[in-house]
């Protein structure tokens, strides 16, 4: 709780540290599944046969492989920053664990 206001009322900051930890681990759920999906889409790419459907198919294929490859690398980023945001939910998580610690620590040497 911060310090008294003016107007009497206190700010009250309150974390549920195990709904943030769940968080992250969802996170990082989400990030392997989207890593699994990028490389699906890289795969499923190189499977794509241009002969088999002529020049207009070829063109065709290119143009594909080209749209997949660049939605394959945009899947890995976005992963990426999934995974990133997974680390920081765990080390939320830890901060306010150590805060919380600290501060119980510190009122217990001041015997409040």
């Amino acid at each position: 709780m911060e310090p008294g206001r003016v107007d009497g009322r206190h700010n009250v900051v309150l974390a549920d540290i195990a709904v943030i930890r769940a968080l992250g681990a969802a996170q990082s759920r989400q990030a392997a599944d989207l890593d699994a999906i990028s490389a699906a889409l890289v795969s499923g790419g190189t499977q794509l046969d241009s002969d088999a459907l002529g020049p207009v198919g070829a063109h065709f294929l290119a143009a594909l492989a080209d749209a997949v490859a660049r939605d394959a690398r945009l899947v890995a980023l976005l992963g990426e920053r999934v995974a990133t945001a997974s680390a920081t939910a765990r080390a939320t998580a830890d901060a306010y664990v150590v805060t919380e610690q600290g501060t119980g620590d510190a009122l217990t040497g001041l015997g409040v």
